[in-house]
């Protein structure tokens, strides 16, 4: 069972992450014309009329976001084990608790990187122009 520091910790960290949701939403401003690249996760096709790349488009910055989700809570998980070693007082079931949440962060982020990478070729593959001229529009 949790101890009440333990709880309000993670209660804090929380509550601190859903204030600062907002900074991390990400939208497209609406002055920019449609088919621009955009800023964010949202993406307009030009002139409404949309096709296979991009269908691509889009889902690359799917992945990209979800892969920049992934760091900022690896990130959060990694500030989080450092802190239990730094309170472990020698503690050795804290310290292999703290290890074995660095261990697995650094097995996320690798997992995490491998399969943005993989669709990340993928998708800068299907966009080449040669590609496009194979694949009919519609």
């Amino acid at each position: 069972m949790m101890n009440n520091n333990r709880k309000k910790i993670i209660t804090s960290a929380i509550f601190l992450f859903l204030f600062l949701s907002p900074v991390f939403a990400y939208a497209v401003e609406a002055t920019q014309p449609a088919g621009s690249p955009g800023t964010g996760i949202t993406y307009e096709c030009v002139d409404g009329n949309c096709d296979f790349n991009d269908l691509v488009r889009a889902t690359n910055k799917v992945v990209d976001f979800g892969r920049n989700f992934a760091l900022l809570f690896s990130v959060v998980v990694i500030a989080y084990a450092g802190f239990l070693y730094m309170t472990s007082e020698g503690n050795p079931g804290k310290l292999a608790e703290a290890n074995k949440m660095f261990v697995s962060v650094g097995k996320g982020i690798i997992f995490v990187m491998a399969a943005w990478l993989i669709v990340h070729l993928i998708t800068n593959s299907l966009l080449r122009p040669e590609v496009s001229t194979i694949i009919p529009n519609g």
